[in-house]
């Protein structure tokens, strides 16, 4: 199951070394007379032909790329919407004034399911460099979910769209922890 970071990273880099094994058997060794025999008495490998593996492996390849910076984002979106909650929930007394209370879930809910550009933007006083790296890479990948429709954005790589949203679920982990240390001194 995949529920970080590093956990969507190892899939990208197990899907992509799997699609590159595949073409290079289906390139160098799939129609050799050696593995014939072999391969003739498997029930699925049988019909399979050379140009099947490499043509499956292009299909993987092609959109791999976006298909990781798409699930990257999905996973820090899941992860960033949780703490926010966590941290708005823990940072509120147990009793409310019923106005407060009502703004309150609607914030929930905001953070919940409304727009992860509004959730990011509460961080920008912490690292607003970094805030905008990511956001560039929530456009990216909102460009990929909706059928690379309209103007491209900048293009993000899921090797820097890893590296920059590791960096901000660390900066989110520091200003939580110093948050925590602030509210344990009064």
């Amino acid at each position: 199951m995949i529920s970080s970071l590093d956990d969507a990273w190892a899939w990208y880099q197990c899907v992509r070394t799997l699609a590159r094994d595949m073409d290079r058997l289906g390139e160098r060794f799939w129609n050799r007379q050696e593995w014939a025999e072999a391969l003739g008495r498997d029930n699925r490998f049988r019909s399979v032909r050379a140009i099947d593996l490499q043509d499956s492996a292009k299909t993987i390849s092609d959109d791999l790329d976006d298909l990781a910076v798409l699930l990257l984002l999905s996973v820090l979106e899941a992860m960033v919407r949780d703490q926010a909650r966590i941290d708005v929930e823990n940072s509120l007394p147990t009793r409310l004034h019923p106005a407060v209370e009502h703004a309150v879930e609607v914030l929930k809910k905001d953070i919940g399911v409304g727009s992860f550009g509004k959730v990011t933007r509460a961080f920008r006083g912490i690292d607003p460099n970094l805030v905008e790296e990511v956001n560039q890479v929530r456009r990216y990948r909102n460009r990929v979910a909706h059928g690379r429709r309209g103007p491209e954005p900048d293009s993000v790589t899921p090797e820097k769209a890893y590296d920059r949203l590791t960096r901000f679920l660390k900066r989110m982990d520091e200003v939580a922890i110093v948050t925590a240390e602030g509210s344990d001194a009064s």
